[in-house]
Formats: C-alpha cells, structure tokens, sequence
C-alpha cells in the first residue's frame, strides 16, 4: 500500500513539475520576445520618423544638396549655377544624408568616394518603402543603413531622376545586438531558476493532496472500527437470540436492550458523519432573529439534563436583546459544548455556563471541573475521532465528532473557539461568533 502511495505521489510530483516548468517557460518566451519587439520598435522608431519626414520634403533636400554643386562622369564638379543662397520651406530631419541618382542610377551630388554611402544603391523595386542595407567601409567593415527611395520631379534639376535618404544605424545595431544578448542571458539565468521554483511548486502543491488523503484515509479507518464494534455486538446479541428460540421477550431483555443501544450509538455516528459532511459542502447558515427567551429555554432543558447526572449548572445569561444568526447551529454548539462538559466530570462535578453579547459579537463560555485537557491534546481535540482518554469515551458513549463538528460550526458562524485551562482544575471552551445585523 505505501509502496503504491510512493509510486502514484512520485508520478504526481513529476506531472505537477512539468506543467510548472511548462508555464514558467512559456512565459519567459513569450517576455523575450515581447521586450525584444519593443527594444527594437523603440530603437528604429526615431529613425523611420526621420526618413518619413525626409521624404515629405524631399524637394528641399534635393535643393540643398544640388546647391553644392553636382558630379560629372569624368568626376569633375560643376556649380550648380545658383548664385542665391538656397532657402527651405519644409522642415529638415537630423542625422540624415540624402544621395541623388540620375536615370542611369548614377550619383550627381557630391559625396567623398571614399565613403560607404558612395556603395549604397537605390531599391527602385521598393519606392517609398524603408529598406536596411549593409555595406562596408573602406577598412572592410559592415555598417548599416536604414534607407527610403523615392521619385524626384525637379524643375531646377531635371536630371535628378531618384533620391535616397540615408540614416546610419550601426551603433543602433550593435546596441541592440548587446541588449539582446543580455536581455536573452538574463531570461535563460531566471529559466533556470524556474526549474528550481517549479520543483518547489510540486512539492508545494502537492502537500495539501497527500494531508486530505492521509485525513480521508484515517476518516475512514476511525468510521470503520467505531462501526465495527456495534455491529460485533449486534451480531453476537442475535445470533444468542437464535441460539435460544424457547425464550420470552423478558427473558431476551438484556440482550434487546443491549441491541437497541448499539442501535442509538450508530444511529448517532451516522447523523454526526452526515452532519460533517454536510459542513465540509458550506452550508450556507439560515439567519434567523434570536430572542432572549430563546436561551431561556435551552438553559431550562439543560439543568433539567445536569441534575439527571448528578451535576450542577450555574448559568449567568446577560443576553436582553434580540440578536441574528442560526438558531439551529447555535443550539446544536452550545449543546455539543455542555454535553462534552457533562461526560468528563466526576460525579459531583460542576458546570459553568456564561452567556454575553456585543453590538458585532456573541460570547459564551461553558468550563467544567472535570481532569482536563493537557497540552499537547489541545492541538489535536477538534480532529474527527479524536478522544484524550478513549477507555473514558467509550464507558462514557462518545465517539470524538462532536468537538469536531462545533470547530466547523463555529467556523460556519464566522466565529471561533478556544480551548483553556480552568484554575486549578477543568476546562474551559470560549465561543465568539458573529452577528449579523
């Protein structure tokens, strides 16, 4: 069984892993190539805005450029002929070198041969669109260019036939290919962790699987063994009545009463069981207006109960208002409480009950002077089947659900219950709950 248990938590522990990791790696892909869209958008942004504002005004740059002058084939320079100084309307884009073409692609303005801009080349199958270009200098280097072409119709320089506005973007480029390489090596360093995140995430999540299942294990073993006795002695009790036909119903008394007694205790497992059950679902609590007789009347049935058994109540009820919350729930508490303090006190023994209300709050309280409870039980008296001392429970008829059942009650309530020491002997169970108004 536990080897099964081990196999099966393995094969979950791996499973939850993988969609861990699965996760974390598709959201660091998904960042990289996110923050390297937008790095490079934001580099190239300015300087496709550049180029488009060139482009809206490429007349004027063709005028200045020509103004210096232009080249001719046999690598002369003419005067423009222009003896005015040249004036631009529109507005002039920085960073930027424009190269004039005639028909025969041929440049006509005035650029040093020396320079790789003399090597770019028109794209006139992509007029007007922006193209990167790669050339290199004269030390054999590759420098890049964001370019755009365009048509030129000058009426001062009718052999200007093209233009290309030109942009450096080689340390643009090398920028970016650093940011690349970091941004990419600080994703593969936080993938890494994410391996190590995600076997703890495993492990995390798998914890509170294994703990239901150990509960749900031990619920069912703890159900099974408080079944298994009554039904023993039913067996036991029958089977003499068979073994006995001649007898009266007198004679078969002892064991009819036995019978039905085993009777009323599973009967009681079963209705606590399905009570549990029924909270562990959330049932919504059924509000309701309390009145103060209300309490009267339960306080009335329980002192009745303790001078049965021997004890004595003392009750100190300071509720004189109406209140609202769950009628049903709030017996069935205060019931569970008095019940647990009347089985674990002596003959004899003494039972307190103070009841008190705020604007937002109910309190009571219910101590006995029984043995108590030590420490180290206190942290496990609201588990399912759980008794301090199992040989009393069981002379006593209990069957460890009803502190159980009034943790959950009380947490249904939106309130809460502690456990403390009553000086110098016996318990105390403090109750708060919320009202609602």
């Amino acid at each position: 069984m536990l080897t099964r248990l081990r196999k099966k938590t393995s094969g979950e522990n791996i499973t939850f892993f993988g969609h861990f990791f699965a996760v974390f790696t598709g959201i660091f892909l998904v960042m990289t190539i996110i923050i390297i869209q937008v790095m490079q958008f934001g580099i190239y942004s300015s300087v496709d805005n550049s180029l488009k504002t060139a482009k809206g005004n490429i007349e004027d740059y063709v005028t200045m450029n020509m103004s210096h002058g232009v080249i001719l084939p046999d690598g002369s320079e003419e005067e423009s002929g222009f003896p005015f100084k040249v004036k631009t309307n529109g507005e002039m884009a920085a960073n930027t070198d424009t190269i004039l073409y005639d028909k025969k692609h041929r440049v006509l303005n005035s650029i040093n041969a020396f320079s790789s801009l003399y090597r770019i080349r028109p794209q006139l199958s992509e007029i007007g669109e922006i193209v990167q270009q790669k050339t290199k200098n004269v030390y054999g280097q590759t420098e890049t260019y964001r370019t755009i072409t365009v048509k030129v119709k000058s009426r001062f320089y009718p052999k200007v036939k093209f233009a290309t506005i030109v942009v450096n973007t080689t340390q643009l480029e090398q920028a970016n290919k650093r940011y690349v390489s970091i941004i990419i090596t600080v994703m593969i360093v936080f993938w890494f962790i994410s391996v190590f995140a995600s076997f703890y995430l495993a492990k995390w999540s798998r914890k509170p699987i294994l703990e239901n299942y150990e509960r749900q294990k031990s619920f069912v073993e703890n159900a099974s063994h408080e079944l298994r006795t009554p039904l023993a002695v039913l067996q036991n009790r029958l089977e003499s009545l068979f073994r006995k036909p001649e007898a009266t119903i007198f004679d078969s008394s002892e064991s009819i009463a036995s019978s039905l007694e085993e009777v009323r205790n599973m009967r009681l497992l079963t209705t606590n069981l399905l009570n549990l059950a029924r909270r562990d679902d959330g049932i919504e609590p059924e509000l309701a207006d309390i009145q103060p007789i209300f309490f009267e009347e339960i306080f009335r049935n329980f002192q009745m109960i303790a001078e049965e058994n021997g004890k004595a109540l003392h009750i100190k009820n300071k509720v004189n208002r109406s209140i609202k919350t769950d009628k049903t729930l709030l017996k069935q508490l205060m019931t569970i409480l008095f019940d647990n303090a009347v089985k674990y006190t002596d003959n004899n023994g003494e039972i307190w009950i103070d009841l008190k209300t705020t604007d937002r709050n109910l309190f009571f309280s219910v101590s006995d002077n029984g043995p108590g409870i030590a420490d180290e039980d206190k942290k496990k008296i609201f588990d399912r089947f759980y008794r301090v001392d199992k040989a009393r429970t069981r002379q006593k008829g209990g069957l460890g659900l009803g502190l159980s059942l009034a943790k959950q009650i009380t947490d249904s309530l939106k309130g809460s219950i502690l456990i403390k020491d009553r000086k110098p002997q016996g318990t105390i169970f403090e109750v708060r709950i919320t009202l609602n108004k």
